[in-house]
């Protein structure tokens, strides 16, 4: 009898398998990362509020500081506001990529990249994104008017020489792994204008 009742449920199992429906569970497991898109938005409000405070209180400041110090005030903005766009960038792209596409492309107001962005190419983004936050960091080393120890300095050092070589490496695989694309992009624009009103007749 018990034999009986697992043959039973491996036949449903099976038939769910054939119709599909396990298909369909395992598709809409994209769904789960909503949720985690949805947090790091609510992060990126969060980075907001902290840019305007610190801008409101620039602005309040701004009559008593000197030059380097309104400068090293106003890198850390531009820190926040390259960690905010690569929030942006992570959100839309994660969602484009993994979730489902927008339907919001056929708008005039629609990100350029969005339209042909892939794992690969938005992995590159973040990794100039990385990249550009660290340069910043370097910069603000330089500039701050606070001793730095050198162990700390190299350390940051480091960290941006591996942002930009492991983003080099990636533009290299993308590269490789879209060569008729950089073909297109290689040729000049009378070519190109060509090559599109070929397509369009």
């Amino acid at each position: 009898m018990k034999h009986s009742a697992l043959k039973t449920l491996a036949e449903k199992l099976k038939s769910l398998y054939h119709d599909g429906l396990a298909d369909e569970i395992l598709f809409s497991v994209r769904w789960l990362l909503f949720p985690i898109n949805i947090g790091l938005a609510v992060a990126l409000l969060i980075y907001v509020v902290k840019f305007l405070s610190d801008v409101l209180s620039l602005i309040i400041l701004s009559p008593g500081l000197n030059g380097n110090t309104l400068l090293a005030d106003t890198v850390g903005l531009l820190d926040k506001a390259m960690v905010a766009s690569l929030l942006v960038l992570v959100i839309i792209g994660g969602h484009q990529i993994y979730v489902r596409k927008f339907h919001v492309n056929a708008r005039k107001d629609s990100p350029q990249w969005l339209d042909h962005i892939d794992t690969i190419s938005m992995k590159v983004k973040v990794g100039l994104a990385f990249t550009g936050v660290s340069s910043v960091q370097l910069l603000e080393d330089f500039i701050s008017s606070k001793h730095i120890p050198k162990a700390e300095l190299y350390k940051h050092y480091e960290i941006h020489a591996i942002f930009l070589v492991s983003t080099l490496l990636i533009a290299l695989v993308w590269r490789i792994m879209h060569p008729a694309d950089v073909k297109a992009d290689s040729l000049p624009c009378s070519c190109k204008k060509t090559d599109e009103a070929t397509h369009e007749v």
